[in-house]
């Protein structure tokens, strides 16, 4: 896993934990990095603005999204399997 130029400290350690732990909420990713919710957040955030992490539907009763990385190559292999877990936009 190579290490794009230019991310926050946070956004490498959010990519880290989600490389090692999976599909995670932001509180989860929060929790998992020592991070502050809000850290979590936004570092999801730029993740998923450089194409390295996705938002993938989550928790439908609290409409908490759920983040997954994306391929190293940015393209986007899973992009219909989203509408098949139950979940609706």
């Amino acid at each position: 896993m190579s290490q794009p130029q230019g991310l926050s400290c946070a956004a490498k350690l959010a990519r880290v934990v989600l490389d090692n732990r999976g599909p995670l909420s932001p509180a989860e990713v929060a929790d998992e990095g020592r991070l502050s919710e809000p850290q979590a957040r936004d570092a999801l955030a730029e993740l998923a603005d450089v194409g390295l992490a996705e938002g993938v539907c989550g928790l439908c009763e609290s409409k908490q999204e759920v983040y997954e990385l994306t391929d190293d190559d940015g393209s986007d292999a899973d992009a219909g399997s989203a509408g098949d877990n139950g979940c609706e936009p």
